[in-house]
């Protein structure tokens, strides 16, 4: 969605505060399946407004990114003919540094999945203990 599109939506939101579909009751946000289709539900006793969550799905994305751009230089310097030494140079420099973030977000993902190992292995002993 593109940031201007997003503030017109905003901005009609902001004008018509009504619009859009109607906040659930707990009751009914607990009732409802996984995977069953969002819809408004008319209901005079609606206790509590449960706003409408979304999941980013941007997991994935840069290291798809990096990927495709080493891939697209390690092409440019593999061509036929080869681009002059200089050139090249640059693009391995420039591949280098593109392997080098990879690493990074590498290291930085097994940290964040072992940080959320050791949290969960945490609560499940807090769990035992009180039982």
């Amino acid at each position: 969605m593109s940031s201007a599109h997003y503030l017109a939506v905003q901005r009609a939101i902001a004008a018509n505060p009504r619009a859009g579909p109607k906040p659930l009751t707990i009751e009914k946000y607990r009732a409802r399946q996984p995977g069953q289709a969002k819809r408004n539900i008319k209901d005079d006793n609606q206790l509590t407004q449960i706003p409408q969550t979304r999941t980013p799905k941007r997991r994935g994305g840069t290291s798809a990114k990096l990927r495709r751009e080493r891939a697209a230089l390690l092409e440019k310097v593999n061509a036929d003919p080869p681009p002059t030494w200089a050139e090249a140079s640059v693009l391995w420099i420039k591949i280098d540094a593109l392997e080098q973030q990879q690493k990074q977000k590498q290291k930085a993902g097994a940290q964040r999945r072992k940080q959320q190992q050791q949290r969960s292995q945490a609560i499940a002993a807090a769990a035992e203990q009180k039982q």
